[in-house]
């Protein structure tokens, strides 16, 4: 093949090349995750992309002889994705940006062509999809699954086991159902199979859909029976089965038998009346590459304007203020700090972290507060690392109360150590200007607002003891927040 005779597969790729450079910090978290041969789940992904180019180079004919002029719809659409994009990033909605990158690339080609090379296309910038790390998401859920599925199949056919949590007790030893045995890995890999036999066959969407569901039926079952074979080796083995040490292989053998399974049964499906096929004809009047360059040429212009407006918006803005204030009226007074206190928050990469106490001479409370100038995936305030409670105090209820100085959320918490001690934390959240008692929103808001300027992000938690009760710790906070404290 010669790719002169397709001049259009060297612009897409130019688009492709493009969205790659505009969306860097996608980018690089892709590539990081492709390479990351320590926890491999998404190691597949480079596999993904060469499918994808694989898919598109296969369709070059159909793409040189389709029909293009700009959509101005999908212009739009484009513009819209790029700014969502640029407010997930800013917000470090890290799941969010990366997962929007294939829709920016499909939405450029179908501006630069319109919608039959759109259509064309919609498939391989979908089958990206499956090199996406957002599916992490669905971890947890499968964990669950998993251990589900482990103590209906024990209870069944033994060892007698005691499951609490992610631990599963037999008479000779423990295991632990962790991430990794959640089985994800095969899922996506799994459905990249079946998504691709339907595409390759031309199946209906029916069709497709039902061969995704057997296939993730097939992938689940595959890496249960990898965890109960785990489990019973190590039972029968007195734990000291090699099967323990090297079960990772073991799984992917199981989920091969699988594979085996799914076009087996696929294969003897009804097959689907064939489409009407055409010949694949040149246009009647061959597509002018310079054309089509200006096509790509307004495209490329949407891709990055958004950016580089955003970039020079924010570096005539200087950065935001550092400080939180708190200054409440009589009767509320200063009082030394606990450094001891068993209520030690931790935030990553913080401007400013802030800890004093107030008293009106009966109970003490508790104040903490938190800046980030400049938030990141690895410093702001909804870091999976950050912790309101510390290593000391656990969560035992949380909800959005509304009361005279606003809305706060309230977090009830135990004292890991002494059980029967429990304290009430009010938390709000400063964005931007506004204040938020939802983390989610006020982190969208920052985003929307780094778009184009510097804001800072804060937080700011106060804390007392239920006693007698809780009920007395939330008339105390109340008394505090409507002193005047928050400001």
């Amino acid at each position: 093949m010669r790719m002169s005779r397709f001049p259009r597969l060297w612009m897409i790729l130019f688009l492709a090349v493009l969205v790659a450079v505009v969306c860097w910090p996608s980018s690089v978290v892709l590539g990081g995750q492709w390479t990351d041969f320590a926890n491999i789940t998404y190691t597949h992904g480079w596999l993904i992309v060469a499918v994808c180019v694989v898919l598109v180079i296969a369709a070059r004919r159909e793409i040189a002889a389709a029909p293009a002029q700009v959509s101005p719809v999908a212009l739009a659409a484009l513009a819209a994705a790029m700014l969502v994009w640029l407010v997930c990033y800013r917000a470090s909605f890290q799941d969010l940006h990366i997962t929007i990158v294939p829709v920016i690339f499909w939405l450029a080609v179908t501006a630069a062509f319109g919608g039959s090379v759109g259509r064309l296309l919609f498939f391989p910038a979908a089958f990206f999809l499956f090199a996406e790390p957002s599916w992490s998401e669905l971890t947890a859920p499968l964990q669950e699954l998993t251990v589900r599925a482990m103590r209906s199949i024990l209870s069944l056919t033994g060892p007698q086991a005691v499951i609490s949590g992610d631990l599963i007790q037999v008479p000779n030893g423990t295991f632990e159902i962790q991430g990794g045995c959640s089985g994800l890995h095969y899922l996506i890999v799994g459905l990249a199979v079946a998504a691709l036999q339907g595409e390759l066959r031309r199946d209906p969407w029916k069709v497709r859909l039902a061969q995704l569901a057997l296939m993730a039926v097939l992938a689940l079952v595959a890496n249960w029976v990898r965890v109960y074979g785990v489990i019973e080796a190590g039972y029968l083995s007195d734990m000291h089965s090699s099967l323990l040490r090297n079960h990772y292989w073991f799984g992917w053998g199981l989920f091969g038998v699988a594979l085996l399974a799914f076009f087996w049964i696929t294969g003897r499906w009804p097959e689907a009346p064939a489409p009407g096929t055409t010949a694949t004809m040149q246009p009647a009047v061959p597509p002018h590459v310079w054309t089509d360059l200006g096509r790509v040429a307004v495209a490329a212009l949407v891709l990055v304007l958004i950016p580089v407006a955003s970039a020079a918006l924010r570096l005539q803005t200087p950065l935001a203020k550092t400080t939180v204030d708190a200054d409440p009226r009589t009767p509320w007074v200063a009082a030394p700090v606990d450094v001891h206190s068993s209520w030690q928050p931790s935030f990553a990469g913080a401007a400013v972290q802030q800890r004093l106490a107030y008293t009106d001479g009966g109970p003490t409370v508790e104040l903490f507060s938190v800046t980030y100038l400049e938030q990141s995936q690895d410093a702001k305030l909804l870091a999976a690392s950050n912790s309101l409670g510390g290593r000391q105090l656990l969560l035992r209820s949380e909800a959005v109360m509304t009361g005279p100085a606003g809305r706060f959320r309230e977090s009830e918490m135990v004292d890991r150590a002494y059980p029967h001690d429990l304290f009430v934390i009010w938390t709000r959240y400063q964005s931007a200007g506004r204040e938020f008692a939802h983390p989610l929103l006020a982190q969208f808001w920052y985003g929307l607002n780094a778009t184009v300027a510097h804001p800072a992000a804060s937080l700011i938690a106060f804390r007392a003891a239920c006693r007698p009760d809780c009920a007395a710790a939330r008339r105390t906070l109340g008394e505090f927040a409507t002193s005047g404290a928050l400001h």
